[in-house]
């Protein structure tokens, strides 16, 4: 006997069999106490069925409401929770477990075969499609365990733990039964073999899912849409994946959107990525990775906060030893239309990348800048990007879109686009511009860097940017610091200067959209490898930590930069050499979003007018029709969030210096 369950009665059997229904032995047969059986018709039993009580009705798109039971269904070793409304199965469901409330109509076959993990464990090749950078994927896995998987392989027992660790997850939850949460809705569905699906799920309109896991929740279901074909995967909540999409090894996280027959194998999608239409093979998208257009084919590559432009393209066989190379694109780099580069590549956070590129780039210590083709050459413009009105936007719009719930948030993601991470390689890059500018004036020889050209003006401006940016950065953090404080001498000015924590020092990097002192990572690395724990939850729990403490450790790392940016030590800092930093710090500010503005302004320039006012008569005509469907440049969203930006800068000032 089953808890809670009985056996039928005479009289339930004799009902059941008067509706047509039809059982291999009606002793296996178990109903809950309050079980009513009319509203079961034409059911095919087999096997061990357990029922729970299936009375009201079900609520459908529309307004329609159904009143709950089984029909015209075969079922085999299934169990079915009270109020559940199953009808229309053209084959069977077999071996799964449903739950309450759930509505399954007009599907071909729901069953297990054999034992199952349902996805978890499964290894996906990114990067490189022959293999070396596996990634054994398990349900709640985020970025940042994922990137230590693919990229320390340097670190052979830090890989192997985890994927020990994965390993035993995928062996938790192996079973010969599937399972169908609560409130879910399946409908016009071909096959289902060996999925999981969590509760508020809507599946809907799929061919084929195969060996899978649906990781819906009530507060973020997921959608499974028309026409996709999917197996091996893990789709984790709040996720749709839909229009014809097709999915083959692939891990897709929190947030992420795939759909329009987008394509994609060995990959995995992280925290709001959105793709469409084009093509994935072996790709690490970590969170915000954008595709849209039918003729992009991201390949052999890993991505952060990207956008692709329409045939964005990549070549990771150069026809030798087989698709074996692979690119590395910091966070926030943005392909233009048409964009191609040959792997391998390195190119630098925030960088936009324009025109076909065909030798080996690394421009890894020149952010914000432009990769530009000319005859056939690549040319880099330093820094290009500090002043563009396109980064404005896209800093802002991020956290926006977190299609994430507020709760259970599996990546841990830092949206700034100015860091400790980035603020390190625009010093770098300074420095080696300037050196570079030196060495072409006294060799004449034109200046090289990453395998692109240089002009001698971008040398000059690139460096400017850098410490105009630097300058701003560092100059905003003391400030926000300030703000508030009382600063009635200098030693309480350097009091409030010194840092709490003494993490934060040195180097920095970007593990899959997690900005951290790399000191903390290898910490917890070492941790890993000596076996300290032997749970995930615990790693992801220690990455929750040090992107919670992230602002703590930033503040350590911008004060131990005070001098290398402004030219004063913070223990020798006065309230008059601060008002000197205040008094640069607002110059740079100015400086910056007048730059925005002026990049904004080209938006709203005779030269995209064309086609406005197509059949006037004037050129009052066309600035009329352009106002009509763009707006006035001074009402744009941008330029206002802009010049708000600016005067909280001002604000900022006067706040720090009333303090003094």
């Amino acid at each position: 006997m089953y808890a809670g369950y009985r056996q039928l009665n005479s009289d339930e059997v004799s009902v059941l069999k008067a509706q047509g229904c039809w059982a291999e032995d009606w002793m296996h047969i178990y109903v809950s106490e309050n079980f009513i059986p009319y509203n079961i018709v034409r059911v095919n039993f087999y096997g061990v069925v357990r029922l729970g009580c299936l009375s009201g009705s079900i609520a459908l798109p529309g307004g329609l409401s159904i009143s709950s039971g089984i029909y015209d269904t075969t079922l085999f070793n299934v169990s079915v929770g009270d109020g559940s409304l199953i009808t229309n199965v053209h084959g069977y469901i077999a071996n799964y477990d449903i739950g309450s409330r759930t509505y399954i109509a007009d599907v071909g076959k729901i069953y297990m075969e054999g034992v199952s993990s349902f996805g978890n464990g499964t290894r996906i090749n990114v990067l490189n499609e022959t293999g070396g950078r596996e990634v054994a994927m398990y349900e709640g896995m985020s970025a940042q365990t994922a990137y230590f998987s693919a990229m320390y392989r340097y670190r052979p027992r830090l890989v192997s733990r985890l994927a020990a660790m994965a390993d035993r997850r995928a062996s938790a939850v192996a079973s010969d039964r599937g399972q169908i949460g609560s409130g879910v809705r399946i409908e016009n569905v071909g096959m289902i073999r060996n999925v999981r699906i969590g509760d508020n799920a809507v599946v809907q309109g799929c061919l084929r899912l195969f060996d899978g896991t649906v990781a819906s929740t009530q507060n973020a279901p997921v959608l499974m849409g028309s026409g996709i074909v999917c197996s091996d995967f893990i789709v984790e909540s709040g996720s749709t994946v839909s229009d014809g999409a097709t999915v083959t090894r692939c891990y897709i996280g929190q947030g992420v959107v795939l759909s329009k027959g987008f394509s994609c194998s060995d990959s995995l999608f992280f925290a709001n990525s959105h793709c469409e239409n084009g093509e994935a093979v072996s790709v690490f998208a970590g969170p915000f990775t954008v595709s849209h257009h039918k003729s992009t084919l991201l390949i052999g590559s890993m991505f952060s906060f990207m956008n692709a432009g329409s045939s964005t393209n990549f070549s990771n066989h150069l026809y030798k030893l087989g698709p074996v190379h692979q690119g590395i694109f910091g966070r926030g780099v943005k392909c233009g239309s048409g964009a191609y580069m040959m792997l391998p590549v390195r190119v630098a956070p925030f960088t936009t990348v324009l025109g076909h590129h065909y030798g080996r780039i690394d421009t890894a210590g020149m952010p914000f800048s432009y990769i530009l083709e000319s005859s056939g050459s690549s040319y880099l413009v330093p820094a290009a990007n500090i002043k563009s009105s396109g980064l404005f936007r896209d800093i802002r719009k991020w956290p926006e879109r977190d299609r994430r719930g507020t709760a259970d948030r599996i990546d841990n993601i830092v949206y700034d686009a100015f860091s400790p991470y980035t603020a390190s390689a625009m010093l770098a890059g300074k420095d080696s511009l300037v050196r570079m500018l030196a060495e072409e004036r006294f060799s004449g020889v034109p200046s090289t860097y990453g395998g692109c050209s240089i002009s001698a003006t971008s040398l000059t401006s690139g460096a400017g940017r850098y410490d105009t940016a630097l300058k701003f950065y560092v100059g905003m953090k003391m400030a926000v610091r300030l703000r508030g404080k009382r600063l009635l001498s200098d030693e309480a000015l350097r009091a409030a200067l010194r840092p709490e924590s003494a993490v934060g020092e040195g180097a920095w990097v970007d593990v899959a959209g997690l900005i951290a002192p790399k000191a903390e990572i290898d910490n917890l690395i070492e941790e890993i490898e000596r076996e300290e724990f032997s749970d995930i939850d615990v790693i992801e729990k220690r990455l929750g930590a040090i992107a919670s403490n992230y602002e703590l450790y930033e503040w350590k790392w911008v004060y131990d930069h005070i001098q290398a940016v402004y030219a004063v030590s913070p223990e020798k800092m006065t309230r008059k050499r601060l008002l000197d930093i205040l008094r640069q710090w607002q110059a740079a500010a100015d400086s910056l979003y007048s730059g925005l503005e002026k990049d904004a302004l080209k938006e709203f320039g005779e030269d995209v007018m064309t086609g406005f006012g197509l059949d006037g008569s004037s050129v009052e005509d066309i600035h009329a029709d352009f106002r009509n469907v763009r707006g006035e440049f001074d009402a744009d969203a941008q330029v206002e969030a802009v010049r708000a930006a600016r005067s909280l800068a001002a604000d900022l000032v006067r706040d720090v210096k009333s303090t003094l």
